[in-house]
C-alpha cells in the first residue's frame, strides 16, 4: 500500500525542520488506560490542548514500504508537564503494516485500513480525555489535574496507543507523533484533508462507480496519488 507514501514523505520532510525528542516504545511504560472514555469536568482539568481556537489536527497514514523501522514516540515542542496554558496540538500516526493484499482483494484491503483508523477511538488514557472531530480532523485533549500530578507525559500516552495498534497482527511498526509547536501544527494541517481525500477516493473506487475520469470529482486525487489510477482501472476491469 503506497497510496499514503507521498503524504508520509511530506510529513517527515516538514518535521525534519524542527527538533523532536524520540522515545523508544520498548523502553517506555504505557500510560494506564481505562475501559471507556473518561469525562473530565472543566473544574478538574489542568490543561487543554488544541482548544480555544488554536490549531489542532489528527491524521493516520498507512504504508507497506518500510518507511517506519522502529516503534517509537516523537514529541515536537513542549511535553505535557512543560505546558502552562492552552496550546496548539497535533497527533499523527504512521503505521507500517504487512501486505494488505490490495492486488487480490481491494475491498478487504480497504476495510483493513478503516479498521486501523478506528483504533484511535478505542484508546482511553486515564486522565486524558480526547475529543475528535472527523469532519474537521481536529483533535482536542483535556488533561486532568490528577493525571498531571501522577506525571502523565506524551511518551506514556503514545506507548498506550502503540500497544493498542500492536494488538493487530497486521501492524509491524508504529510511530506516534505529538506536536505542540503552533507553526508546525499549522504547516501539517493541509495533510489531513489529503488523507481524507484518498480515503474518499478509495470508497468511490470500491463502490464500482464509472471510470469516466473527465467527469469525476476525484480526478485530482488520482492524478496526484501514486497507484490510485491503477487501482481504479484495475477495479473497473474486474
Amino acid at each position: 500500500m503506497k497510496l499514503y507514501d507521498n503524504l508520509i514523505d511530506v510529513t517527515v520532510g516538514e518535521l525534519e525542520k524542527a527538533q523532536g525528542k524520540v522515545f523508544s516504545y520498548e523502553k517506555t511504560s504505557p500510560w494506564k488506560c481505562l475501559d471507556n472514555t473518561e469525562f473530565i469536568m472543566q473544574r478538574d482539568a489542568a490543561l487543554e490542548l488544541g482548544s480555544a481556537g488554536l490549531p489542532s489536527v489528527n491524521y493516520t497514514c498507512v504504508t507497506t514500504s518500510g518507511k517506519i523501522l522502529n516503534d517509537e514516540i516523537v514529541v515536537y515542542g513542549k511535553d505535557i508537564s512543560e505546558i502552562s496554558g492552552p496550546t496548539a496540538f497535533a497527533r499523527i500516526v504512521i503505521l507500517e503494516t504487512g501486505d494488505l493484499g490490495e492486488d487480490e482483494d481491494q475491498e478487504k484491503a480497504f476495510q483493513a485500513i478503516r479498521n486501523l483508523e478506528f483504533v484511535r477511538y478505542h484508546v482511553f488514557p486515564e486522565g486524558y480525555m480526547v475529543r475528535v472531530s472527523s469532519q474537521s480532523n481536529q483533535e482536542q485533549v483535556r488533561i486532568a489535574k490528577s493525571a498531571l500530578k501522577k506525571g502523565i507525559n506524551f511518551a506514556g500516552v503514545g506507548a498506550a496507543y502503540i500497544s493498542k495498534y500492536k494488538e493487530l497482527d497486521l501492524v509491524k511498526k508504529v510511530r506516534v507523533i505529538f506536536i505542540t509547536e503552533k507553526e508546525l501544527v499549522e504547516a501539517l494541517m493541509p495533510n489531513a484533508d489529503k488523507v481524507d481525500a484518498i480515503t474518499k477516493t478509495l470508497t468511490h473506487i470500491l463502490d464500482g462507480l464509472p471510470t469516466d475520469c473527465g467527469h469525476c470529482s476525484m480526478k485530482p486525487v488520482c492524478d496526484e496519488v501514486e497507484g490510485m489510477r491503477e487501482l481504479h482501472l484495475g477495479k473497473n476491469k474486474k
